[in-house]
């Protein structure tokens, strides 16, 4: 009975080994494969969840400024449309058709001619300080006069469908490189010094 117990102790480690052994040659070889290929298929996708995180943080910001400023274009131009449309509609909703869009031309060749200010709601809107009279003057007159509403209507719906034309350059120049105009009932000093192009309605436009 002793000798039977010795033998087996001795019998039982050879034959786990021998298991284990075979477990490894004939098993544990395909888990092994099939737990690689597994692991290879977690770093892909760990590595393309990465990629894209890396990568869209890089473009999400630009996106956002690319639109911040599609934006801020877009108000610029709803801002500047407005200007014009306003100036046409004080200054010659009265005139004819080619006189409102000289108005027009006017109002935005002085946003790139020197000593005028940049945009067109500067240009409608720009004051100084008159010596004489001891105030505040503007070029157009109905800017003096605080703040205006246009009213609703046909006239008002044609300063702005003149005002777009004008701004995106969609219609022929009436006074091409004109900066200046006053009614044909007045003759300011200025008007000597000035070289006059055309005489459209009521107005008279100067180079």
């Amino acid at each position: 009975m002793l000798t039977s117990l010795r033998f087996e102790a001795r019998i039982w480690p050879l034959l786990w080994r021998r298991r284990l052994l075979d477990y490894w040659r004939f098993g544990a070889k395909e888990q092994l494969a099939f737990g690689a290929l597994l692991a290879l298929l977690v770093l892909a996708v760990a590595g393309a969840i990465y990629l894209a995180y890396a990568y869209g943080t890089r473009i999400e910001p630009a996106r956002i400024e690319a639109e911040e400023r599609q934006e801020a274009r877009a108000r610029e131009r709803a801002q500047e449309l407005e200007c014009l449309a306003e100036n046409i509609y004080f200054e010659a909703r009265g005139e004819p058709l080619a006189g409102q869009y000289a108005v027009a031309e006017v109002t935005v060749n002085r946003t790139h001619a020197r000593n005028f200010p940049r945009t067109i709601c500067a240009v409608v809107h720009e004051q100084r300080w008159d010596p004489l009279r001891h105030r505040q003057v503007a070029d157009f007159s109905w800017t003096e006069l605080g703040a205006l509403s246009p009213e609703e209507g046909p006239a008002w719906k044609q300063a702005r469908s003149i005002a777009s034309a004008v701004y995106d350059d969609l219609h022929p120049a009436l006074v091409p490189g004109a900066l200046y105009y006053h009614a044909t009932s007045v003759r300011p000093p200025w008007a000597r010094s000035r070289r006059a192009l055309a005489t459209i309605g009521n107005h008279i436009f100067y180079l």
